[in-house]
């Protein structure tokens, strides 16, 4: 079998690829059995009408909303991602944004390099005691909650698609979306990207939320209605928001986004670490030699999970 690497990937994983006698790395897609990918490049019918020979993608990102599984589907194309390997590396980013809000850290910092000092400083009302409402409580979701009870705060979480037993499990209180939105200090989101969770949060949503809030979002741009956030953030609906992923990235050089005073932009650097980035490699190279002996692998799509069927 004759894979077809895209973008990067960790050396010692692609190692693996190389010395199995029954693979080799191709740089011709009209030749590729096997496509390996990252969020980068998508994967439509123009591309696939190219390899005609495909019959495995595997993107080693936990996302997918770059791949047309449907087409796939339709040329007996299987297709799989990685969804263990960011979800620790996407909970940290998450809490760093909630920290660096909080105790003002950008402002601190800037106050040393003006020859300042604290005196021009907010005072922060520190996390212990407050509502985290955590929006989808998936693998990323779960991990914030954890860190979360460690600050002390308060959980809140809402998510449609999972059974009572989870929320008694990690002690957190189930509220409905309206209900979080109303009753959260920081709301974060994390849920994947769908005709219901696309532009979840817009001018109504915005509108249920506390004026003293913050909204934290690392899974996907488009659950945020941009527009609507950078209007909420003028007129002080919210106190503010800190994003790692927004509609389009990088946004245009001078847009409103890059220099807002109440937004915090991180560039989409939620899977950005070394331990993520080769975990993910390896992964996906797991299921690669799985596939070349014939069995069957996992983390396909379409996934067997009720939320799947509004992708």
């Amino acid at each position: 079998m004759k894979i077809k690497l895209f973008e990067q990937h960790s050396l010692t994983a692609v190692s693996r690829l190389r010395a199995e006698p029954s693979l080799a790395i191709t740089d011709d897609l009209a030749e590729a059995d096997i496509l390996l990918i990252r969020s980068r490049t998508r994967i439509d019918k123009a591309l696939l009408d190219q390899a005609r020979k495909v019959k495995l993608v595997i993107t080693a990102t936990s996302g997918f909303d770059h791949i047309d599984w449907r087409e796939c589907q339709s040329r007996d194309i299987q297709v799989s991602h990685t969804p263990e390997a960011n979800a620790a590396s996407t909970a940290e980013l998450t809490f760093t944004l909630i920290l660096a809000w909080e105790r003002r850290l950008l402002d601190a910092c800037k106050a040393v390099r003006t020859n300042g000092w604290r005196d021009s400083l907010q005072r922060p009302r520190g996390l212990k005691g407050q509502n985290l409402g955590v929006v989808g409580l998936g693998r990323v979701g779960r991990r914030v909650v954890q860190i979360a009870k460690a600050f002390g705060m308060h959980v809140l979480a809402h998510d449609p698609y999972i059974e009572e037993g989870v929320f008694k499990d990690l002690e957190v209180e189930r509220l409905g979306l309206i209900e979080i939105l109303r009753s959260s200090d920081y709301l974060t989101l994390h849920v994947p990207l769908t005709s219901e969770t696309r532009h979840l949060i817009n001018n109504p949503t915005l509108g249920e939320m506390q004026s003293d809030a913050v909204l934290i979002n690392t899974c996907r741009g488009a659950v945020v209605d941009e527009s609507s956030l950078l209007t909420g953030l003028d007129e002080g609906v919210i106190a503010g928001a800190a994003m790692d992923v927004i509609e389009r990235e990088p946004p245009p050089q001078g847009h409103k986004s890059r220099n807002h005073p109440k937004l915090l932009l991180t560039p989409h650097i939620g899977a950005f670490t070394d331990h993520a980035w080769d975990q993910a490699s390896h992964e996906a190279v797991d299921k690669i030699l799985t596939f070349a002996t014939g069995q069957t692998i996992g983390d396909t799509l379409p996934l067997n999970t009720p939320w799947f069927d509004k992708t």
